[in-house]
């Protein structure tokens, strides 16, 4: 099993599940979010959540918050809006919505070697254009960064550096675990509840 690193940088906009007029973003990329640039980057549609859930069913996946950033608010207004029971809304809802200014993320995703090399291919030359969690955080680098030998997400990303990971499995130096409701379920837009492993080095301060 082989490991794929990707990394972007600059305005990301990784939300969370939300029907408020709060459009909150959570302060590491999400599990469905780094599904969405796979199944982008491979040219999976919407309509094809099938082949979403499959490759969701092959990878393990971790990230790495090189740099948090600085949050900023938008200010937007929706029509026909979708309420907290999934039904449509006649009118128009003000929302306000987060971003991250500045950020830089890394990702790892583990795989068997036939799919690395698929993914490699396609994050390379995506077939549908990549944003950052929203179309008004396109990518601002080449999404590739390199591929390792490496079967656990988590430790090939704690091998990068400094920055919190928060990963799919087990790795070095885990300091807490948390829960997120971002797994991607045979049902399109709906989420399962995982268990996510965050792991990081405390680094002492110099003189």
């Amino acid at each position: 099993m082989q490991t794929l690193i990707l990394t972007t940088e600059g305005m990301a906009a990784y939300g969370l599940q939300t029907f408020d007029v709060q459009r909150r973003v959570n302060h590491f990329p999400t599990r469905s979010a780094v599904m969405g640039l796979l199944g982008a980057a491979k040219g999976i549609q919407r309509s094809q959540h099938k082949l979403l859930f499959a490759l969701s069913q092959e990878v393990k996946i971790a990230v790495q918050v090189r740099q948090q950033g600085q949050k900023i608010v938008d200010y937007h207004t929706v029509q026909n809006y979708r309420s907290p029971a999934g039904k449509i809304q006649q009118g128009t809802k003000p929302t306000y919505r987060e971003y991250w200014c500045d950020t830089a993320f890394n990702f790892a995703i583990s795989a068997e070697e036939r799919l690395i090399e698929d993914l490699i291919r396609h994050v390379k030359s995506p077939i549908f254009t990549l944003f950052q969690g929203r179309k008004s955080c396109p990518l601002t680098r080449p999404l590739y960064h390199s591929l390792v030998e490496e079967e656990n997400p988590a430790n090939a990303l704690m091998s990068l550096g400094k920055g919190l990971v928060y990963s799919d499995v087990r790795g070095q130096h885990q300091v807490a675990t948390t829960q997120l409701r971002d797994l991607t379920t045979v049902k399109a837009q709906q989420y399962a509840m995982r268990k996510v492993y965050i792991c990081g080095v405390h680094h002492e301060p110099t003189d």
